[in-house]
């Protein structure tokens, strides 16, 4: 595993996950609605926190990585349905693009494609 990988594995609270923002991170919805775009720390902070407050935890277990991002799926408590999976571009140490999948096939052959 990357070095990415073991930072993002090694998440355990919500505060860690946002110590890795970056102030300008974009976070982007499964079909890229900008009623559900994130458009920085601030706002993914926001996101997170409402489902917290709700009484969503989880991890994230990696899937698949690249040179700058790695592609993890949200392990949730309680569960959701479905596969969704994200991925992670870091920049200097930090997150500056989170982007949500419907699937890990989806969010493999994206960093593919984008590598």
């Amino acid at each position: 595993m990357s070095a990415l990988a073991d930072t993002v594995t090694a998440l355990a609270t919500p505060q860690q996950l946002y110590d890795l923002l970056d102030p300008e991170v974009m976070w982007y919805s499964v079909d890229v609605n900008s009623n559900y775009t994130c458009n920085d720390k601030d706002d993914a902070v926001a996101c997170i926190e409402r489902n917290v407050s709700a009484g969503l935890t989880g991890r994230f277990d990696v899937v698949g990585e690249g040179n700058d991002a790695v592609v993890v799926r949200p392990v949730l408590d309680p569960p959701r349905a479905g596969d969704r999976c994200m991925l992670l571009r870091f920049r200097d140490g930090l997150i500056v693009e989170m982007r949500d999948f419907e699937s890990a096939r989806d969010a493999l052959g994206y960093l593919q494609a984008a590598a």
